[in-house]
């Protein structure tokens, strides 16, 4: 019975640990805007998945952090090169529940 319970547990954990994906073909294409607190705010991430809200403050990264720092980056590259980029989140935000980012590209097969 501890067994059956501690298998239970490990596939719950990974549900709740699940990460949902924006898929952006052009990351030029994004619209963002950037506050003196340091968090970007993605503002039309539902023209690239319909799942998740549009604008104004549901999703956000925060460039205060030496991770968000390397995320953002990222973003800036793709988005001058016009490239495809896979932004992660722990769930749908709305500006109510706001999501931050927490994954940048995924190994797709």
């Amino acid at each position: 019975m501890k067994q059956f319970l501690m298998s239970v547990l490990l596939v719950c954990s990974f549900g709740a640990n699940a990460t949902v994906f924006v898929d952006v073909n052009d990351a030029s294409k994004l619209l963002w805007q950037i506050t003196p607190s340091g968090h970007v705010y993605f503002r039309n991430l539902n023209e690239f998945n319909s799942a998740h809200t549009g604008c104004c403050y549901a999703y956000r990264l925060d460039i205060t952090t030496p991770v968000g720092s390397i995320m953002w980056s990222t973003i800036l590259a793709k988005m001058a090169a016009g490239k495809k980029i896979s932004l992660g989140f722990p769930g749908v935000g709305t500006d109510a529940n706001v999501q931050t980012m927490s994954h940048i590209g995924r190994h797709v097969h």
